[in-house]
């Protein structure tokens, strides 16, 4: 019981990060990037790269894993995204526009590293936790706690400097935060590589306790989106309640029922919240959330 209160936590918190993804980017551009579970691929895989084919320290080379998914956010804003953006495009054009460069990324890994999944080695070798007959996985206590830190580091970000000031005002209004001189551009691309990197952050942080291979992108972004939706669309409470929720429900679905039925439950569960609490379990504006 334990250690499924552990793996759900751990897992949720992954998808709790790509949740702030979502929202972030959607509030900062309102665009829906359904890249953002293959960051975590990226982050996984480009740390893996790092670690078997250089020498550099496993702190550097977890670095460079996360600025290679931070990359991909940069190279999707300034090629697809924004060109797209300027047009005033459809909002299906833009969210086809990230599904296909998910793909691509996908692609891009299989061929380039193979199908055969991968694992890092733990962030603190011989790291683990013991409560009663349990014995819980080291990594999967830095996963929870470093997602912890970080949240509270967005929220603080948002809410106390000068940038975070900003992205809420293009939250706001992309017209008015032009005209009072704060580039709608630039705070995208920001979020796009801020987000991206979060991604694959959370990618290096949990391939060492489970693994990460080309395909696992999609069921990532799968449950990050309905982890945002489930806490309430746009909120730093919502996407740690939904991903959290979410990871238990899945732990306890694979252990006690099947791991086939996780998807299916996961989306039972979320059309049985939309029916009853369409704005999601916190109901609050990002405005609001951070303000």
């Amino acid at each position: 019981m334990i250690l499924m209160l552990a793996i759900g936590l751990a897992t949720g918190c992954v998808y709790a990060l790509i949740a702030v993804g979502y929202s972030l980017e959607y509030r900062t551009t309102g665009v829906v990037n359904f890249s953002e579970g293959n960051y975590v691929m990226v982050g996984g895989f480009s740390t893996y790269w790092f670690v078997a084919n250089t020498n550099l320290p496993y702190p550097l080379a977890i670095a460079a894993g996360v600025a290679v998914a931070a990359l991909c956010g940069v190279v999707l804003w300034t090629f697809v995204v924004r060109p797209l953006w300027r047009r005033r495009s459809p909002t299906y054009v833009v969210l086809l526009g990230t599904i296909v460069f998910g793909a691509i990324l996908s692609i891009l890994a299989l061929l380039l590293l193979g199908s055969m999944p991968q694992t890092l080695p733990p962030w603190i070798p011989g790291f683990s936790l013991s409560l009663g007959d349990s014995r819980i996985d080291g990594q999967y206590i830095v996963v929870i706690v470093t997602t912890l830190i970080l949240m509270v580091a967005i929220a603080a970000t948002l809410k106390f400097t000068s940038l975070g000031r900003a992205m809420r005002a293009c939250a706001a209004s992309r017209d008015t935060s032009e005209l009072l001189g704060i580039s709608p551009e630039r705070m995208g691309l920001i979020s796009f590589a801020s987000t991206a990197g979060l991604g694959g952050l959370a990618g290096a942080m949990i391939t060492p306790a489970q693994f990460t291979s080309s395909d696992v992108g999609l069921s990532f972004g799968v449950f990050g989106f309905v982890a945002a939706v489930l806490g309430g669309f746009g909120t730093m409470q919502g996407a740690l309640v939904g991903g959290v929720l979410l990871g238990l429900t899945n732990a306890f679905v694979a252990r006690y029922i099947s791991s086939n039925y996780q998807t299916v439950i996961a989306f039972s569960l979320l059309l049985v919240l939309l029916a009853v609490r369409p704005q999601g379990i916190t109901g609050k504006q990002w405005e609001e959330a951070e303000g």
